[in-house]
């Protein structure tokens, strides 16, 4: 298993260049095609649903500014795409080449970001979004919930300060659950070609330190050699012991389970997951 296509959401805000400039990192390490994909809004999907009061003329000027600021947004995120593909040096590609390289395209859907970016991310081995908070980017943020819990694919989130290598030191948060497994497998690529591996295992009332040593049992069949830490938050969030001790070991790049649900369209994250998408300095693989 490796990363050959890696997809960049672009939502045309100031977080597009941090995650194609992670996404161009990855793309490199292991001669990968990314996909700009920007989702452009269906002027009709603006209109309110209980509209039966408005007239025609009202209609017609929600969609036109509806379509006019999709275009704004359209723009800027192809700027931001054409400036990052071209300072990395990628060719410009629809189809594999007979090289391997990285290479980059750009692809655009109509339709509702929740969506088209889960539809399209399933066709893609890795979705590579910018670390941001509702508050600072809903879009941005609401792009990367979507990707996380409806893609069934893992998401790299990037910092707006990376480090200068992404996965050549690689702090793995094991807790036993589906959601760690799945981050686990899908961050094989990284962990193994990693110059250094640590497995964090909190123990807490629900999870034994045992379970850290299994997991390290395991990466070893898979030619991992980690080094096991086991972690003791006490009162402190397990979100926070876990991210502090990364950033100690020096890591360039946290695995963890994604945690949460869907309910009628409403994404809800656990807490240890919205502390690390809150905090966390460094690049995050999670997987739901």
């Amino acid at each position: 298993m490796t990363y050959k296509t890696i997809l960049v959401p672009l939502c045309g805000s100031d977080n597009d260049p941090v995650a194609l400039k992670g996404a161009v990192a990855v793309a490199r390490d292991f001669d990968a095609h990314l996909v700009g994909l920007f989702v452009r809004l269906d002027p009709r999907d603006a209109v309110p649903m209980l509209g039966e009061g408005m007239s025609g003329a009202m209609v017609d000027e929600i969609m036109r500014a509806a379509e006019t600021e999709s275009n704004n947004h359209r723009a800027a995120a192809r700027r931001h795409f054409e400036t990052a593909v071209a300072e990395a040096g990628f060719e410009i590609r629809d189809v594999p080449g007979g090289v391997e390289a990285p290479s980059a395209s750009w692809r655009e859907v109509i339709g509702r970001i929740e969506d088209v970016v889960p539809a399209e991310g399933r066709l893609s081995d890795l979705i590579v979004c910018a670390h941001t908070s509702i508050e600072a980017d809903t879009q941005g943020y609401t792009t990367m919930e979507t990707a996380l819990l409806g893609s069934a694919r893992p998401v790299l989130l990037v910092p707006k300060t990376l480090p200068v290598e992404i996965g050549h030191t690689v702090a793995v948060a094991w807790n036993g659950k589906t959601e760690a497994t799945r981050a686990v497998a899908a961050a094989l690529p990284f962990l193994r070609s990693a110059d250094r591996t640590h497995v964090l295992t909190a123990e807490t009332s629900v999870t034994e330190g045992a379970t850290g040593r299994r997991i390290a049992q395991y990466l070893a069949w898979q030619g991992v050699n980690p080094e096991l830490t086991i972690l003791h938050p006490g009162s402190e969030p397990v979100g926070e012991t876990v991210t502090k001790k990364a950033v100690e070991l020096g890591a360039d790049l946290l695995v963890m389970g994604g945690y949460g649900h869907s309910r009628m369209r409403e994404m809800i994250l656990g807490g240890v997951t919205r502390y690390v998408l809150n905090h966390a300095g460094l690049p995050v693989l999670m997987a739901h």
